[in-house]
């Protein structure tokens, strides 16, 4: 099988699989008695710490483990005393999920508006022109879109948050691991990303990086109460129930890797130009860039006429090259086909997939 959508599910590394096999064979021996207990919590603070040092975030207490970015977002859209009136500013390159959880406020009395990047004149002009026009209460972004990998430009967007004073949530299921992430600068009130796409870490896992703001005024669901103790740490409040402490491990251990082995950006931007060089040979064939910066793992493209369609429904469809298909909001009647590939995708499964493209039958 040639495996081309590690932005859905990236492939397992055996060296966390043995992880998280240990982690709950030694925890299974003590369970819930005061040795197993022990052993729990260190567990958890050390995963909090070496994923915090991977992303440059100086206080590991303000992270939180979740089981995935839909359970984070909805944790924390829920911690919001909405008012009827109040908006949320968003795009139409969200993650279906999050969108719905955002869509789900309009029964609160909450508008949302939902913009198009392409559209004119501009990303950051129109983003600052619904700000200056309606009531924001919060945007909700990703970091890096799930539909064509292009990267939005979070400083700006921070600096706007700012100005306006509006709440700052970032989706970054597609940054993590793919593209160098740092919380020196970037300072979101809430941050949240999977362990299973670009980190290559177990399903079920995920964090929730909180801002300082956030976790004082939003940790506790009744808001007219601050119930926490000054000396209580931020992921209280936030981190709900028991978690599977031998998927944590696996989690701090692909981060640890991702950490030690470096992201391998020019790698990956390498065969993000081979594949546009090879795609370019159709004429039916659109590749969905702007003018900003792309993530170098992933590459997206329309496929525009009935020649192309062919092509594609003899390559990418198939079971033998999964990859992912998605229909462009800007262009909704034009199916659209998303390839995503991390370092340790075999060379020769690349070079086997552009053929698939590239060969005389299917040209």
């Amino acid at each position: 099988m040639l495996y081309l959508n590690p932005a859905g599910l990236s492939p397992f590394h055996p060296d966390i699989q043995k992880e998280v096999s240990r982690t709950l064979a030694a925890f299974s021996r003590v369970l819930y008695s005061e040795a197993g207990v022990k052993l729990y919590r260190e567990t958890f603070q050390q995963a909090r710490e070496t994923i915090a040092r991977w992303l440059e975030l100086t206080d590991p207490q303000r992270l939180a483990f979740v089981s995935n970015t839909t359970t984070a977002c909805s944790l924390i859209l829920s911690r919001i005393n909405w008012k009827t009136g109040d908006t949320v500013l968003t795009t139409t390159h969200e993650n279906a999920t999050i969108l719905y959880e955002i869509d789900s406020l309009r029964t609160r009395g909450v508008q949302v508006l939902s913009l198009d990047p392409d559209a004119a004149p501009g990303f950051l002009p129109a983003f600052e022109h619904l700000l200056n026009k309606h009531s924001v209460r919060a945007i909700v972004i990703s970091h890096v879109s799930h539909l064509d990998g292009r990267i939005f430009p979070l400083p700006a967007i921070q600096a706007l948050a700012r100005t306006h004073r509006v709440l700052f949530m970032v989706d970054g299921a597609q940054a993590v691991g793919h593209i160098p992430v740092s919380f020196r600068q970037l300072q979101p009130d809430a941050y949240f990303f999977p362990g299973h796409k670009w980190c290559a870490g177990p399903m079920g896992t995920g964090a929730l990086i909180l801002g300082k703001e956030f976790v004082r005024t939003f940790a506790n669901p009744d808001e007219t109460q601050d119930l926490r103790k000054p000396d209580q740490p931020g992921w209280m409040g936030f981190e709900l129930g028991t978690h599977n402490i031998g998927l944590i491990a696996g989690l701090a251990k692909a981060c640890s890797l991702k950490h030690q082995e470096g992201l391998q950006s020019p790698v990956l931007d390498s065969i993000r130009e081979e594949w546009k060089t090879c795609l370019k040979r159709y004429e039916g064939v659109r590749i969905l860039e702007w003018d900003g910066p792309q993530a170098p793992g992933i590459l997206s493209f329309h496929r525009l006429d009935e020649t192309t369609a062919q092509v594609m429904q003899t390559t990418a469809v198939p079971q033998e090259l999964p990859c992912n298909t998605f229909s462009n909001p800007s262009e909704p009647s034009k199916l659209s086909i998303r390839l995503s590939w991390a370092p340790a995708t075999p060379l020769s499964d690349i070079r086997q997939a552009l053929a698939c493209f590239s060969s005389p039958e299917n040209g």
